[in-house]
């Protein structure tokens, strides 16, 4: 009960605070990310360190900066992820070193860490950004809760034992209603949406993929031998294990920014 305090009082202060950035603006969410990366890389460096997968850390600054950069400045942030592809490889030729097995994982840790992290804030649409945190934690939230009380088959044991089939599906339930809600009120009072059919089913596979991003975090801490990436958030151990399903989830935020 203790940590579902921590956990608690963690999550209210954390949601005031992005309440505080969104009311800043684009900007202020872009810079926010830039930071959440920065720590994200970090976390993920230390954690493959502890498998004995050195990280190239310069390819990893680098593109957290090129990727801000793109994002900031409203460009095409597929020329980030081009970029630091190139630039990882010329390191991976040029220093001896930097092995070809490590040059990978960098990459990955680039993509996962950084790339899907700020593809949040490309569509430069602070509905839409409200919206992804709105199904990530709802989901979570939901998913903890009806899993705790009604849970009775597990969901994927191997990978997170304590999730349950129940939950996940309560989980995406009430978070497709809570973000179809938020939709409806805000094309019903600030701006011409249309909640199409499609768009529902979008809000639905970003419910289930923040999910499954959360149990790929799990599976990914279970191969380098970590229960949490940090202990920066009381209760909720680190950036990557609070925006584990916002990795996830941003892609699909960024197919309903294309339909809405």
């Amino acid at each position: 009960m203790k940590d579902l305090h921590k956990r608690v009082i963690t999550g209210v202060v954390g949601v005031l605070g992005l309440l505080l950035i969104t009311y800043l603006g684009i900007n202020a969410i872009k810079i926010f990310l830039f930071i959440v990366t920065l720590e994200a890389i970090r976390e993920i460096y230390n954690a493959f360190m502890n498998k004995g997968i050195k990280l190239f850390l310069p390819v990893l600054f680098l593109g957290s900066v090129i990727t801000f950069l793109c994002s900031f400045m409203n460009l095409n942030i597929e020329y980030s992820l081009i970029a630091v592809f190139i630039i990882n490889a010329i390191f991976a030729i040029v220093i001896e070193s930097y092995e070809l097995e490590n040059s990978i994982y960098t990459f990955f840790a680039y993509f996962y860490a950084v790339f899907l992290l700020d593809l949040l804030a490309v569509s430069n649409e602070l509905t839409l950004i409200i919206a992804a945190f709105v199904v990530a934690f709802c989901t979570d939230t939901f998913a903890y809760f009806i899993g705790s009380m009604f849970g009775k088959h597990k969901l994927i044991e191997r990978v997170s034992p304590n999730k349950s089939v129940e939950g996940a599906i309560g989980g995406t339930v009430v978070s497709t209603i809570v973000t179809t809600i938020y939709f409806y009120y805000l094309g019903q009072n600030y701006i011409n949406i249309d909640l199409s059919f499609w768009a529902v089913l979008v809000i639905i596979l970003a419910s289930v993929s923040g999910q499954f991003g959360d149990l790929f975090a799990s599976k990914l801490k279970r191969f380098v031998g970590i229960k949490d990436y940090a202990n920066i958030l009381p209760g909720h151990g680190g950036v990557l294990d609070r925006f584990d399903s916002i990795i996830f989830v941003s892609p699909l935020i960024y197919v309903l920014f294309t339909i809405l």
